[in-house]
């Protein structure tokens, strides 16, 4: 039995000004509903791995920035980018590219920088939890891009593939050792972000614009060797989860899903390969597929002792829309949670009322 018990999981990413403004934004609508809250990846870590680009990789002695996204028109800001941000893409086509400088042969990363931002933002965590917003047990979560996620954007050719995925490897064993050395392993939740992995398998490494250069390996087997590496750094009384994605910047994936296929088989394949729990999938779910095709790989899916969170909460079309994809699903899985596609921090904060809504509304009914 899952040691994850509750309705509704939180993927990440939530808009707020700061880290507890964005969890006690959830812990006031939707507290009872969770067993973990992240703390909502605020800052420059809204836009999830441009976090990397902007912080890690930008300026790092081993590397040479050939791309950054423009600058942002104060006068025309988007939905997600600020009046003066030069780190921000506007989109898919608006990217920080790096290469490995001629002559160097290692790369390496002092730090990540999830750790830090846990360690700065967990007392708040405590205090809400403190104050009775969230469950006695409520855990706090980190989520943390896979390898092939956290450096394959950002890459032009394949022979800096093998230097990225070492040194990101190697600052990844040391994050997590001091992520856990400062928090809990009790009070701890670890999400491993899997969206590049998911993109790579389900096109097989060949797709036009999005793949320009193969890493000249199977897929799948990358993945296994990623998430197997990952999952043996997480201490067992730590819960861990496995969120599979296809892309969400701009509100659209990078690859359309035909079904749940591709992420069934990789939570399979890491149950067979992974040794500690997996305590819970988060598989995604479009807004406009509440066919039965697109969920009938859940069919012969079994979760075994993790919980599966499907990500069938959409703003757009409201609790009609999430409503219809929640009866298909049932005709396909049961005992499942429910989470949105994808984290939401870059959605306006002034829909967050109509999203918790729909959240509470589709979790009373599962």
């Amino acid at each position: 039995m899952s040691r994850m018990k509750n309705k509704i999981l939180l993927v990440g990413s939530i808009p707020g000004d700061s880290a507890l403004t964005a969890m006690k934004s959830c812990a006031d609508g939707m507290g009872e509903f969770l067993d973990c809250l992240p703390d909502g990846e605020t800052g420059n870590r809204r836009i999830w791995i441009n976090y990397l680009a902007a912080t890690t990789y930008h300026d790092n002695p081993a590397l040479e920035t050939i791309n950054r996204p423009a600058r942002v028109d104060p006068k025309n800001p988007d939905e997600w980018r600020q009046p003066g941000e030069d780190w921000a893409p506007r989109g898919y086509d608006d990217h920080w590219q790096f290469r490995v400088k001629p002559g160097v042969s290692e790369v390496r990363f002092e730090d990540l920088g999830y750790s830090r931002a846990a360690k700065a933002s967990y007392p708040d965590f405590c205090d809400l939890r403190d104050a009775g917003l969230i469950a006695k047990d409520a855990r706090f979560m980190v989520a943390i891009p896979l390898i092939e996620s956290g450096i394959r954007p950002f890459l032009t050719n394949a022979d800096d593939f093998g230097p990225m995925w070492a040194g990101y490897a190697e600052a990844l064993r040391r994050e997590v050792m001091d992520l856990t050395d400062c928090i809990p392993a009790s009070d701890l939740v670890v999400q491993w972000d899997i969206c590049m992995e998911v993109l790579a398998i389900e096109a097989g490494d060949t797709h036009e614009g999005l793949f320009p250069w193969s890493p000249g390996s199977d897929p799948m087997a990358r993945y296994i060797d990623a998430v197997t590496m990952a999952a043996n750094l997480v201490p067992s009384r730590t819960l861990m989860g496995l969120h599979l994605c296809y892309g969400d910047l701009g509100h659209r994936h990078l690859i359309e899903p035909p079904n749940l296929a591709v992420v069934a088989r990789m939570a399979d394949a890491a149950a067979a390969a992974i040794e500690r729990p997996i305590d819970y999938y988060h598989m995604p779910v479009p807004r406009d597929r509440a066919d039965d095709a697109y969920f009938e790989p859940l069919d012969n899916f079994n979760p075994g002792d993790a919980r599966l969170y499907l990500g069938l909460i959409h703003v757009t079309g409201g609790v009609d829309t999430s409503l219809g994809l929640l009866e298909t699903a049932k005709r396909h899985a049961q005992g499942f949670g429910v989470a949105t596609e994808c984290g939401f921090g870059r959605r306006a904060p002034e829909t967050m009322p109509e999203l918790i809504d729909v959240h509470r509304k589709i979790a009373a009914l599962i």
